[in-house]
């Protein structure tokens, strides 16, 4: 029989009234950088006011990637999967077999942060002592993935790695 296990994590649910707040406060930023925007020579003025709304684009992506999405982490045997769920939409980000793990560490112990080609953001957060980096090699390339286990799925993939050295 395959063992299981399963863990979502998310940022904690904020009031509704404080949601609100922070929509407002940021409505009014923009509100008032497009005003100060009229001070400024009329063809600046637009090239100003479009990097404002870019900007701002930027960072409700950045919102709703981080703050918004719920990550799911799978154990099956020995793979691991994660998942991102926007809403009602989930789909899968990473597959990978624990035998082909190098190492899961604390975030905090990774000193060497260049020499991956690509890392995984499958955390609502990027610091903290539940935070940890696992390191993989695909096609003679490093991948890394930043993932948030508690502590008996770290304890499963811990002791697989472990087995497998």
């Amino acid at each position: 029989m395959a063992s299981l296990i399963r863990q979502t994590v998310s940022e904690p649910k904020k009031p509704f009234w404080q949601n609100m707040m922070y929509i407002l406060a940021i409505v009014l930023i923009i509100n008032v950088l497009v005003e100060l925007t009229n001070f400024l020579p009329r063809g600046m003025a637009g090239i100003v006011s479009i990097l404002i709304l870019v900007l701002a684009g930027i960072f409700c992506s950045y919102l709703i990637n981080r703050k918004l999405a719920q990550y799911t982490y799978v154990l099956i045997d020995d793979e691991l999967i994660f998942h991102k769920q926007l809403g009602k939409r989930e789909h899968k980000v990473l597959n990978v077999k624990v035998y082909d793990l190098d190492w899961v560490r604390p975030i905090d112990e990774v000193t060497d942060k260049g020499e991956a080609k690509k890392i995984y953001s499958l955390s609502c957060k990027l610091k903290g002592e539940e935070i940890y980096v696992g390191q993989f090699e695909r096609e003679n390339k490093i991948y890394r993935f930043i993932f948030q286990p508690n502590e008996t799925l770290y304890k499963a993939i811990d002791k697989q790695l472990k087995v497998k050295s």
